[in-house]
């Protein structure tokens, strides 16, 4: 049985007490009611996704809000709580135009706010993966496929701000209502970054058409080298899982990009 909220978490939050386990979140989150609940690994971050997400100018999508216990702690017993919003990201993709432009609308309205302390702390295998792509560290493990993108790497010099650096599943659509951003993982890169690792997603794990993935970045400055560096973003995280063996998916991802440098 999956670590879940005790009856004591569900009071705190004023939630029943029918727990579903989601699929997001590596298996940890759970719906109860109109919230959804998951691990609060850093609070210090919760914290700060509460203060943005509440400051957000909606436009034309939508954002979970961060919840407070009736005590107003924002954490019990090592879970958090934001609002469920309804929508599903449909199975094998297909709408990757509309994740990509909803994006775009998002990075809009984040394009002010400030670069949070707490990225320079973080030491996950995504956050190891996205330095590796910056050239701000060295890859921990040497790979043929992962040194062939590294090699093609060249400098680039585009303004950064805050983006969300894994959008291809973390958008919802729901009849009658705005797309639904949720799962907000914060960096601080070309805005670029966060639709080409999008684009990488989808070319190398749903089959996308890359032809018609690349007409919805047409307009997005450098983006064959931000290609690459989501590229190495994604093979790098993979390897710190110590999943070696994945790193064959990529194929399509590394052909699509090869044919577009070289």
């Amino acid at each position: 049985m999956k670590n879940k909220p005790s009856n004591k978490v569900l009071n705190a939050f004023d939630l029943p007490n029918e727990l579903i386990s989601l699929k997001g979140g590596e298996g940890g989150c759970w719906r109860a009611g109109h919230a959804i609940l998951k691990p609060c690994d850093d609070l210090i971050e919760w914290r700060w996704m509460g203060e943005v997400l509440s400051a957000v100018k909606l436009d034309g999508f939508r954002v979970p809000l961060v919840l407070c216990a009736r005590n107003g702690d924002l954490a019990v017993d090592g879970w958090c709580a934001q609002t469920a919003l309804e929508g599903s990201h449909p199975i094998g993709g297909g709408r990757w135009g509309d994740v990509i432009a909803v994006g775009e609308r998002f990075h809009r309205a984040i394009a002010d706010f400030p670069r949070p302390d707490f990225l320079d702390e973080r030491d996950d295998p995504w956050a190891l993966g996205d330095r590796v792509a910056w050239g701000e560290v060295e890859a921990p493990v040497k790979d043929r496929a992962l040194c062939q993108m590294l090699d093609l790497c060249e400098p680039l010099d585009l303004p950064q701000q805050l983006v969300h650096g894994d959008l291809t599943e973390n958008v919802l659509f729901a009849e009658g209502l705005p797309p639904a951003i949720i799962d907000f993982s914060p960096y601080w890169r070309p805005v670029g970054f966060s639709a080409a690792v999008v684009v990488a997603d989808a070319v190398c794990w749903r089959k996308a058409d890359p032809d018609e993935l690349l007409g919805y970045v047409s307009s997005i400055e450098e983006f064959p080298q931000l290609l690459v560096r989501a590229l190495i973003y994604r093979m790098v995280t993979t390897l710190a899982f110590k999943n070696k063996e994945n790193l064959n998916g990529y194929n399509p991802g590394i052909e699509m990009v090869q044919s577009l440098i070289e």
